[in-house]
């Protein structure tokens, strides 16, 4: 029921706050938007192809992509730091480079990609942690639409990492599948915490930009 309905759901909260708001939008809350609408239109594909009992990790590969790129990108809008913008741009190019040749010699795109998801949360993690770092306490940030995306992206992104890593040595290491369904819940109560406060955040633009 949670995996199942609920959290691929709820992002439809966000997307209609989105939505509503979008032209009080700046380019960053622009390309978390775009990431929304990507994510629930690759995760419907996933569902039908399990419904047609087809694999849909493929689709994993390519949603890595996809997530690095849109929310990296909008990391690299809040930063007024030349050098740290430039390194973002770079691997905003070279990261989908690795995922690619991750799937061509690497792993197989009809397995789990171990090596570029983790990477892709550490990276996103870190931009976000550096920029609460280098932007200091700020007056009502509470009021700040980027202050709920940002938490969002610290409740998610975390847990993700160490979910991949965890969860491969459960399945294929100690083969314990019912710890593995119930780490599985555990990430999608993260999602759906994630979705909850980036629909807040764009509950906030219109007034906020």
């Amino acid at each position: 029921m949670l995996l199942t309905y609920i959290v691929p759901l709820s992002i439809l909260l966000p997307i209609l706050f989105g939505l509503l708001n979008y032209k009080a939008a700046n380019s960053g809350q622009k390309l978390l938007f775009y990431y929304l609408i990507a994510s629930g239109l690759i995760n419907l594909a996933a569902m039908v192809m399990i419904k047609f009992r087809l694999s849909n990790l493929p689709l994993l590969h390519l949603y890595t992509i996809v997530e690095a790129v849109l929310i990296l990108g909008y990391l690299s809008t809040l930063f007024k730091d030349k050098l740290i913008k430039t390194i973002l741009s770079s691997i905003i190019i070279l990261f989908p480079l690795l995922c690619v040749i991750n799937v061509a010699f690497i792993q197989s795109i009809y397995t789990y990609n171990t090596y570029t998801r983790p990477l892709e949360a550490i990276l996103i993690t870190f931009f976000c942690m550096l920029y609460l770092y280098t932007s200091g306490f700020t007056e009502n940030w509470l009021k700040q639409p980027k202050s709920w995306f940002n938490m969002g992206i610290l409740i998610y992104f975390p847990i993700v990492c160490i979910i991949f890593i965890v969860s491969n040595y459960i399945v294929f290491v100690a083969k314990q599948k019912e710890i593995n369904r119930l780490i599985w819940n555990f990430h999608g109560i993260m999602s759906l915490m994630m979705y909850l406060l980036w629909a807040k955040g764009f509950s906030l633009m219109k007034k906020n930009g």
